[in-house]
């Protein structure tokens, strides 16, 4: 079938789109994501009601029969995009596929219109982990726990946090994602066996399993090299760690800000890292900071989740010198399982397509030959759908840059235990009013203390109704 592209952007490449969003949510949002026996044994969540009935008529189990248009709204890349595309279209080519692709904040503000007000509204659209609380909880977007779709029976074999985070606060699945994002601590091989004396992920993540041993070696660190190495590239790899895995919302149900003691905690570390010249302030997200993954020789751990070899490590290395950058960088587990990023589909409730758009949102997100093949493989993305991550942890997934390391098995296990902390309408802006006040403590500007209420105005000036102290 014929593909549309429809593209308001300038051109832009899959890697740089990636790597400025992914800065735009670590800035705004960061990042800048239960249901089988399984899912239940690893993250121990109270199924919802899956027996709901629906009086519209079931659809096919087999989408691949389908027929039909749809337009999807993304944020994404054109050559994103065209991939996934193509790649629909060969498991599904009776339904046309219009794309148009926006740039992220002009994305937002006319999805949000085109909602709102149902014209021209796009019958699938892309969502970002933060946007994704926006919507939810509206009725914007479609219930996929009716029976006529069998979400539910797919969210059976997804990891446990992504689908809790797919969920409204009734238990219903308003999106479903094609990915997880679990991260840890990506090294320098070379400098981690210079100054820790050994390049093991597991020896290294038993050398670092809190953050008293992270501080302790960071300064031995320092000390060894002169002042020329750091342990970690920035001290916004604490902000990712602790935000990241707070187990509980920015805000929550009756407008109560997050609590005091987790944001001092979190601020305090913060403060000891940058004390302790236990990070590089290599200036996370900026230009000099993807050069330093190849070119320089400044810090031995950066903390990114699974899209960032592809989307900030690799880009930092020349075309040319991809072989000579072979077996360069390792993947080990960090002190707390956390988890940055992911991108939904979900579908507009009053689509004229919902077929053809149900069609789409199954395929991206559950079709094994596509998710590994396509997917897995091509891009480097992690799957979210547990018969794709075991399908590719059989195949012994690896990568140039990672020589022999089957760092697949580690995301899982990461993943695994990540929580699926609520997401709301407050989240973008409760990144970036963290992020603010951690720009301050790392120049010494104010306090632990200082920052905590400030986060805590700077919230209550954007969103009145918030209560704080």
């Amino acid at each position: 079938m014929k593909i549309v592209i429809i593209q308001n952007n300038k051109k832009q490449t899959h890697m740089s789109r990636r790597k400025e969003n992914e800065k735009e949510i670590s800035e705004n949002s960061c990042c800048d994501i239960r249901r089988s026996n399984l899912a239940h044994r690893l993250c121990g969540q109270k199924t919802s009601d899956s027996s709901k009935k629906s009086d519209d008529q079931k659809i096919t189990e087999d989408v691949t029969k389908t027929e039909g248009e749809i337009e999807v709204w993304t944020n994404l890349s054109q050559e994103e995009m065209n991939f996934y595309v193509e790649e629909f279209n060969k498991i599904v080519p009776g339904v046309k596929v219009k794309v148009t692709v926006m740039p992220s904040k002009e994305y937002r503000t006319k999805l949000q219109n085109a909602f709102r007000t149902g014209t021209n509204a796009p019958d699938v659209a892309t969502f970002e982990i933060s946007d994704l609380g926006v919507y939810k909880e509206t009725d914007m977007l479609e219930n996929l726990s009716q029976e006529k779709y069998g979400a539910e029976d797919i969210s059976k074999d997804m990891i446990p946090y992504v689908d809790e985070l797919s969920r409204d606060k009734e238990g219903d699945i308003r999106g479903l994602s094609w990915q997880s994002t679990p991260g840890g601590f990506w090294y320098k091989k070379a400098l981690a066996k210079e100054y820790l004396g050994t390049d093991d992920p597991d020896e290294l993540a038993a050398m670092l399993s809190d953050w008293d041993k992270i501080v302790e070696v960071g300064k031995q660190v320092y000390e060894k090299s002169d002042g020329k190495i750091a342990l970690l590239d920035d001290v916004e790899s604490v902000l990712q760690l602790y935000a990241s895995y707070k187990g509980q919302p920015w805000v929550d149900d009756n407008n109560h800000i997050i609590s005091d003691d987790y944001m001092l905690e979190m601020y305090k570390m913060m403060e000891t890292v940058v004390s302790n010249k236990v990070d590089a302030e290599a200036d996370m997200w900026s230009a000099g900071w993807t050069s330093g993954m190849y070119s320089k020789d400044m810090f031995i751990l950066t903390c990114l989740p699974t899209w960032g070899l592809n989307f900030c490590i690799k880009p930092g290395i020349p075309d040319d010198e991809m072989d000579k950058a072979a077996n360069t960088w390792g993947y080990m587990q960090a002190p707390i399982p956390y988890q940055n990023g992911g991108t939904w589909y979900g579908m507009y409730s009053k689509s004229k397509n919902k077929d053809a758009a149900w069609a789409w949102i199954k395929t991206m997100t559950s079709n094994v030959d596509y998710l590994v093949n396509g997917l897995a493989n091509t891009w480097g993305d992690f799957p979210g759908y547990i018969p794709a991550i075991e399908k590719c942890i059989e195949e012994g997934h690896t990568d140039i840059v990672t020589g022999d390391q089957q760092y697949f098995a580690d995301f899982y296990e990461t993943a695994k235990e990540v929580k699926g902390d609520p997401m709301t309408k407050y989240d973008r802006q409760a990144w970036t009013s963290a992020g603010a006040q951690m720009d301050l403590i790392a120049t010494g500007q104010i306090t632990p203390e200082e920052a905590v209420q400030g986060f805590k105005e700077d919230m209550k000036n954007i969103y009145p109704e918030i209560e704080i102290d």
